[in-house]
Formats: structure tokens, C-alpha cells, sequence
């Protein structure tokens, strides 16, 4: 149980600190190519792990090309997705398409692996993400295209998170493995997409066309260490979220999602004095809540689980070969 809660713990902190770098990347180094900042963080998450595998920190391993493909384009479509989401809906429709990845990941558990949820747990879901809808979704306004968008993003966030697990649990990787063999596909990937940067509506004039541009007119030392650092944090980042969806689940990784939403709500109230209203307030005493019941249903599985482990452990069967067994015991014993 207390592997969960430092991965929960070391997801939380590394995304919030990226949040806080990205920001900074966009808006004080003009660096506004999300596309290419992700390739350059797939780039060092690589040449990262791969100078820790040569250190002795873990041993790498050859997998099938078919399904690291398939994880790096899983990888791409969401991240692509969540782009345009954000691109051609408002921040708050964006936020409710967010919410609804959780649900949409129970869905696609259910019918792609036939997992089970308990109905305690569906509540707890449910009342969870009404609270972070409550705290964090402000205007609702969205054409049938930024629609389609948000639910292809919802489907894309998903099956990103589900698929991560279930490739891991097949090819019996281990995280730091499955990074260093698949972040390569993605990093070329990426800077083939890199271009659709340029396509992405600029608030601000004066934030450079494209990333030629940038590094020719704009870019400096410690803008170029800047972009550096957020591939070192998104490196983190990486490992943190393969850690938690290996030891728990995709449902549980999004459970984490929100509650890293909520830290950034309370974080910009406390240091950063953001207003905050009865609605967010309200919000975010419901969504933590629903967070809270669901660790507590979490707990109880667990500890019925191993309570049934333990019983099997102990009963042992009754089986053919153990008949066979006290037998020709028993026949050793009258000759």
C-alpha cells in the first residue's frame, strides 16, 4: 500500500512542477510549440533512462517494434487530441471533456478487459467528478466540431492510460524498460508533426511563427535551459505516471489527475492569492470527498484481496495429483 501513495505522491509533485515550467516556457520564453516541447521531451526522457541503464540503474530489453509503435502513436493521438481540444473549445468545455476521460476509462476497462467496478466505487467516481466540475468549469460553450474533438480527446485520454497498462502487464516490463524502448518512435513522431505548431492560434503578436524563427531571433541561453529543464521534469513525469498505472490502475492514475486539479486550485489560492468563490469552494470539498471514498473502497479491496490470497494459501485443494500422492504414500507404508 505505500508504493501507490509515494508513485500517487511523485505523479502529483512532477506534474504540478510542470504545469508551473510549461507556463513559464510559453509565456516568459515564447516558446509556444507544445508539439515540438513534448518531442523534446521525449527526447531526454530517452537519452536520460539510456545513460541510467548504462550507470546499472536497470537493464533494458528488446521488445516487439509492432507494439512500441502502437504505444507511441497511443501516446501521439492523445496528446494530439488534448491539443486540438484545448485549440477549438473553451477552457471550461475543455475541463468537462477532462472529467469525463475518468468515466470513459471505466467504460472502455469494462468492455475491452472485463473489469469489474463495484457500485460504491461508481458513486465515488460520480461524486468526484461533479465536485471538480463544480471547481473548475466556468463557461460551457462549444461548437459540434470542438464536440467531436472533446470526446475523440476523452476516448484518446483513455485508451492512452489503458493502454499503458495493459502493455506493460503483456510484455512484463518494467517502467524505466518500456520508456527507453518507445520514446524514440515518439520523438520522431513528433518532430514529423512538429509543423502543426505553426497552425495553433497565437495570442500574443510578437510570440515567433515557428521554431526556426525562435531560435534565430528570440532564443537565448536561458531560454534554451528553460526548454532543457521542462524535458528533464517531463522526464519525471513519465516515469511517475508508467510507476502508477503499473502498481494501481488506469482508473486510479485519473483519480490522480483530479486530485492534482485540485492541489493547483488550492496552491494558486494560497500562494498566489486567486480568488476563490462559494462554487469553487464548494467544488473542491466535493471532489475531495469523492476522492477520500474512493481510496477508502480501494483499501477495503485490497485488504479482501489479500484476506483471500491468505485463506487460498492455506486450504490447500483437493486435487488428482495429490490424491496420487497420499496413495503411493500409504502403499510405501505397508510394504
Amino acid at each position: 500500500m505505500i508504493l501507490p501513495i509515494l508513485y500517487s505522491l511523485f505523479n502529483i509533485g512532477t506534474v504540478v512542477c510542470i504545469v508551473v515550467v510549461n507556463k513559464t516556457v510559453f509565456q516568459v520564453a515564447g516558446f509556444q510549440f507544445p508539439t515540438l516541447l513534448v518531442g523534446i521531451h521525449c527526447g531526454i526522457t530517452h537519452i536520460g533512462l539510456r545513460v541510467a541503464a548504462l550507470l546499472g540503474a536497470f537493464e533494458r530489453r528488446k521488445f516487439p517494434k509492432r507494439a512500441l509503435i502502437v504505444l507511441a502513436l497511443s501516446f501521439i493521438g492523445y496528446n494530439v487530441a488534448s491539443l486540438a481540444n484545448l485549440a477549438l473549445n473553451t477552457v471550461g468545455f475543455y475541463q468537462i471533456s477532462k472529467i469525463m476521460a475518468t468515466p470513459t476509462t471505466m467504460a472502455l476497462e469494462s468492455v475491452w478487459l472485463g473489469k469489474k467496478f463495484p457500485r460504491d466505487m461508481r458513486y465515488a467516481v460520480g461524486v468526484m467528478c461533479v465536485g471538480v466540475g463544480l471547481a473548475t468549469v466556468t463557461d460551457v460553450q462549444a461548437t459540434w466540431i470542438g464536440g467531436l474533438i472533446a470526446i475523440v480527446a476523452a476516448m484518446g485520454a483513455a485508451q492512452s492510460y489503458i493502454f499503458i497498462g495493459k502493455t506493460q502487464h503483456d510484455l512484463g516490463a518494467s517502467s524505466n524498460q518500456l520508456l527507453v524502448a518507445y520514446t524514440p518512435y515518439c520523438f520522431v513522431f513528433l518532430m514529423l508533426l512538429s509543423p502543426l505548431d505553426t497552425l495553433l492560434p497565437k495570442k500574443n503578436p510578437n510570440i515567433a511563427d515557428n521554431a526556426m524563427i525562435w531560435i534565430m531571433e528570440r532564443m537565448t541561453f536561458t531560454k534554451s535551459l528553460l526548454v532543457i529543464f521542462s524535458g528533464c521534469i517531463g522526464l519525471l513525469v513519465s516515469l511517475s505516471t508508467f510507476l502508477l498505472i503499473k502498481e494501481t490502475s488506469p482508473l486510479t492514475y485519473n483519480i490522480v489527475g483530479h486530485a492534482k486539479t485540485i492541489c493547483i486550485l488550492v496552491s494558486g489560492v494560497v500562494f498566489f492569492e486567486d480568488k476563490i468563490t462559494s462554487k469553487k469552494f464548494i467544488g473542491i470539498v466535493v471532489a475531495l470527498s469523492g476522492m477520500i471514498w474512493y481510496g477508502q473502497i480501494k483499501l477495503r479491496l485490497r485488504k479482501e484481496s489479500e484476506k483471500g490470497k491468505k485463506k487460498q494459501d492455506v486450504e490447500q485443494p483437493v486435487t488428482l495429483d495429490n490424491l496420487n500422492l497420499e496413495a503411493s504414500c500409504a502403499n510405501e507404508k505397508i510394504s
